[in-house]
């Protein structure tokens, strides 16, 4: 059955020497669609190269929190112009983080609703990095909300999941998943997700659960899965085509193909 592998950085030196190789392994496995996330301007035009290259890439363009600083005065502008290149491209990775990194949240804030804001105009999906930043991000989606949102690796509570799916987000897990021991409100987060809110992902290639020396990889989403399905008591294969329909109505506006 058909699998998305919704966020990941194909892009990263990591993959420098058997990316050919590694698309080959996941689509083996059928992984068909990979969804590559850009962090900067640096990265853009590495990632916009890959979705020309291999038709199961689908990118987006973000500014990445751990990068708002020193950007070029027409990031804006290059966005703009990625976006444009590629009709099907999101944009992410983006969002607010005030864990792992030092960059001021009122320049975090400030990068990210400029990203919001043109989604919302442009009806592109978004891709969302929140680590210890959820008053923030409330306030946020209060003034623009987005149907069309993924929080990534969602690392909050099941209540902060309820108010989320209110607002019509989506979520998605990711290699954390495959480590030994799962916390209980992880596990309660990926039994609480509704149906039609949720997708699976890698961030290959970080995410390894053995840690940062270890190479995540987009074929490990078909592990994830199992884990998700095992958790929410349904056969993988009942599990698969709902996660694909989600992956299409997130990815995709009705006036768009959808491969």
């Amino acid at each position: 059955m058909p699998i998305t592998d919704i966020h990941c950085h194909l892009q990263d030196a990591a993959f420098a020497e058997d990316l050919q190789t590694t698309i080959a392994q996941s689509e083996k496995l059928g992984i068909h669609r990979l969804v590559v996330n850009g962090t900067s301007p640096e990265d853009w035009a590495e990632v916009s190269q890959l979705a020309i290259q291999y038709p199961q890439i689908i990118p987006q363009f973000g500014v990445h929190p751990w990068k708002v600083e020193n950007l070029s005065e027409d990031w804006e502008q290059q966005l703009k112009d990625y976006l444009l290149k590629h009709p099907q491209a999101g944009l992410g990775e983006m969002g607010l983080d005030r864990q792992l990194t030092t960059a001021p949240i009122a320049l975090q804030v400030e990068i990210l609703h400029v990203q919001l804001a043109l989604a919302r105009s442009w009806d592109r999906p978004v891709t969302v990095h929140l680590i210890n930043a959820w008053q923030q991000w409330d306030a946020m989606i209060k003034e623009l909300l987005l149907p069309r949102t993924l929080l990534h690796s969602f690392g909050g509570s099941k209540q902060q999941l309820k108010s989320y799916v209110e607002k019509g987000c989506y979520f998605s897990f990711g290699g954390n998943l495959l480590r030994p021991h799962l916390s209980p409100k992880l596990c309660e987060c990926i039994k609480a997700v509704p149906q039609d809110r949720l997708l699976l992902e890698t961030d290959a290639p970080f995410q390894h659960p053995l840690g940062k020396s270890k190479r995540q990889v987009p074929q490990n989403v078909v592990a994830i899965a199992e884990v998700v399905a095992e958790l929410r008591k349904i056969k993988l294969g009942q599990l698969l085509p709902k996660l694909e329909e989600n992956a299409k109505r997130y990815l995709f506006t009705q006036d768009c193909a959808q491969p």
